[in-house]
């Protein structure tokens, strides 16, 4: 969908428009910057962030990013008005990282976690399963990783192989792809429906065990004490907080098909 080539835009076109968003939405309370590559470069970065210090503008706003973020640019990120990175973990096992051509290593997630939570970052973990070379251990492996880092919250996800992708040349050529049509990749309520099962693991398989890992990271008492102490000690994450675990709760003892 992407190719290779990443062309960003200008940091003067990029900061208007968090102006502009500003002036003319007040209502507005946060801003979330969805580009996968949003951090590649980290210069532009922090050229974005110096043109609002400048500016003195007042947003909030959330980006996702890479594991190899520096820890000076996180610093002026959070002085900028970022409250929140969106990092893709992936896994917790450094042969599968390797396999999808991650770029990545697991050093570089954990030290990454802990630069951003000294610089007062929140940081949200995304995980995935089911990539070449998964198996029951190295599944284990990532629940491990995402339980021993610094997260504030955390997603676990069967690989979604769409059209296009390596991933799915991989799937199709294998054999992997457990579905005859296009709709069979959605649930009846239009979720995500997994339909990758490999030599190793089935479909329900993958999903059970994401279903698990949500229940092991969210309801083991460390986090609960946290997440008690985090709204005491910020009154604005209050509401932020109710309402996630309001829609966490509804799926978090939901069995999947």
């Amino acid at each position: 969908m992407f190719g290779r080539r990443y062309r960003h835009r200008s940091v003067k076109h990029v900061v208007d428009e968090l102006e502009y968003i500003r002036r003319e939405f007040p209502e507005v309370r946060e801003v979330l910057i969805d580009d996968d590559n949003f951090t590649a470069d980290q210069e532009f970065v922090g050229d974005i962030c110096d043109e609002i210090i400048r500016r003195a503008l007042d947003v909030t706003w959330t980006c996702e990013a890479r594991v190899d973020l520096r820890y000076g640019i996180m610093v002026k990120m959070k002085r900028a008005g970022c409250r929140l990175l969106v990092a893709g973990f992936e896994s917790g096992d450094q042969e599968i990282l390797d396999n999808i051509n991650k770029g990545a290593t697991l050093t570089q997630a954990e030290e990454f976690a802990r630069n951003a939570k000294r610089a007062g970052l929140r940081v949200h973990g995304c995980f995935m399963v089911g990539n070449r070379g998964e198996n029951r251990q190295t599944m284990d492996r990532t629940l491990a990783f995402a339980l021993r880092l610094p997260l504030d919250t955390a997603q676990f996800f069967p690989l979604m192989v769409y059209p296009g992708t390596e991933a799915y040349c991989w799937a199709e050529k294998n054999g992997y792809i457990r579905a005859d049509n296009f709709r069979q990749w959605l649930t009846e309520e239009g979720m995500h429906n997994c339909v990758l099962q490999t030599e190793h693991l089935s479909a329900r398989e993958l999903v059970e065990f994401c279903d698990d890992a949500r229940r092991r990271f969210y309801l083991r008492p460390r986090y609960l004490v946290y997440k008690t102490l985090d709204v005491l000690r910020n009154p604005g994450e209050i509401r932020r907080t109710v309402k996630a675990a309001s829609m966490l709760i509804r799926h978090l003892f939901r069995e999947h098909q």
